[in-house]
């Protein structure tokens, strides 16, 4: 009786409703479990039910205890689930077993968090307010869908690992980390059921996993599996952040691609000091209490709740440029090295002038890879029928290097402003 009783004092059966209260036993689609305490490689433990069988709990217990006490008094359920919810956490929803883990810490009034705040202003810098609006929404909106956070530093003690242990903090068991093996291995129940997944860019497959990882963000729904179970489709809420030390293209990252927020966390202004974690740990019920009543800065206009106009940085800017491809590099510098020399902010020209003038250049390239970076990429339209139009062109005899000829055709026009956004 005094082992059954244990369970009255562990942290899920704070959120159990009756008849579970003091049940060490539960059996779910037939399987019996017992609660366990996992230690955790970081030092937590966690509670999770481990699969027992009869004989197990017969050599444990005795036969006439087991079938008195345990058996007689062990709720069944139906199934899992796994609803994440830190307001109204239920441990058993209709039938089903929550896999989701209830948070250690509960919003209370009284003290400032000013370790937190700190924290959140070195990370967020002049965006502070939205950071707050996605921590606000990882608490009360767990199922809302965001970008992935990207923090990105070439130099060291910046605090980008902070955020992300502080993150396993303040949820829990709710939190993993994972590399490339664990992305990709078909055992997938290991994160499926977290709320934030944290990776590291230097433990990833470039190649692959950072279209992966982008793909997972905007996913509603997944395949999840377990050893010895069978796969099956389960809802999709992790939130995905990702640190680097590689500032110029950690993933590959297009312009039109708006599932990244891209942050570059300067060095901490006096360094890695030991117990700030401590201290920013003994503030999370404050912080949340402060969030269960602040009104969202963001109205939540985009599928990831965060219009890109409010989230792009230079960081964001940086690596886009970076991953273009060296056709793209090459026709926007040319053009504008073109506009520069002959004092315009506007040049015209078709698809096969542009062959030509790269050409002239030794580039090698064709009419089907510039079409290709006119209308995929950089989504411009043609001029709509067969006009006259002024192009310039290679003249060694002129002082500019190009001189002015008119044409007639179909045309694209380039704008100044419109290219130097192209180019770190």
């Amino acid at each position: 009786m005094e082992t059954i009783n244990l369970y009255k004092d562990s942290l899920i059966a704070l959120a159990t409703p009756e008849p579970y209260k003091q049940c060490m036993f539960i059996e779910v689609s037939g399987q019996i479990r017992k609660l366990s305490t996992v230690f955790r490689a970081d030092g937590k433990t966690e509670e999770i039910y481990v699969p027992w069988s009869l004989e197990s709990i017969y050599r444990k217990y005795g036969k006439d205890f087991t079938k008195e006490k345990i058996i007689k008094e062990m709720p069944q359920l139906d199934g899992e689930d796994c609803v994440p919810d830190h307001i109204n956490y239920q441990l058993v929803n209709g039938r089903y077993l929550n896999t989701y883990h209830p948070l250690k810490y509960q919003p209370m009034e009284g003290c400032d968090w000013n370790h937190i705040e700190s924290l959140f202003r070195h990370i967020f810098g002049e965006q502070y307010e939205l950071g707050l609006d996605y921590w606000q929404l990882l608490y009360l909106r767990p199922m809302q869908k965001l970008p992935l956070l990207l923090l990105v530093s070439s130099e060291n003690n910046t605090g980008k690992s902070t955020l992300c242990n502080f993150a396993s903090r303040f949820f829990d068991a709710n939190v993993t980390g994972m590399n490339s093996d664990g992305l990709r291995n078909r055992f997938s129940s290991t994160w499926m059921n977290k709320l934030i997944v944290y990776v590291e860019e230097k433990l990833l497959d470039k190649d692959g996993d950072g279209e992966l990882l982008k793909n997972l963000v905007t996913a509603f729904r997944g395949q999840s599996e377990s050893k010895g179970k069978d796969r099956v489709e389960v809802p999709l809420f992790a939130k995905l952040i990702m640190t680097s030390n590689n500032e110029n293209n950690p993933i590959i990252i297009h312009e039109d691609d708006t599932r990244v927020w891209v942050r570059k966390v300067p060095p901490l202004p006096n360094g890695v000091q030991t117990d700030f974690l401590s201290e920013c740990e003994k503030e999370i019920p404050y912080f949340m209490q402060y969030l269960a009543n602040r009104e969202l800065s963001t109205p939540g206009t985009d599928r990831l709740w965060f219009p890109h106009s409010l989230i792009e940085t230079d960081a964001w800017r940086r690596i886009v440029n970076y991953c273009r491809s060296s056709i793209e590099k090459l026709t926007c510098e040319l053009l504008l090295d073109i506009m520069e020399n002959c004092g315009v902010d506007v040049l015209r020209y078709s698809q096969t002038d542009l062959v030509r003038l790269l050409r002239y250049d030794d580039v090698k390239t064709d009419r089907t890879a510039i079409k290709q970076l006119l209308k995929e990429r950089w989504r411009l339209l043609p001029s709509s029928k067969v006009e006259r139009y002024d192009r310039y062109l290679q003249d060694g005899s002129c002082s500019q290097g190009y001189s002015p000829t008119s044409t007639t055709g179909i045309y694209f026009e380039f704008r100044k402003g419109f290219l130097q956004k192209l180019i770190v």
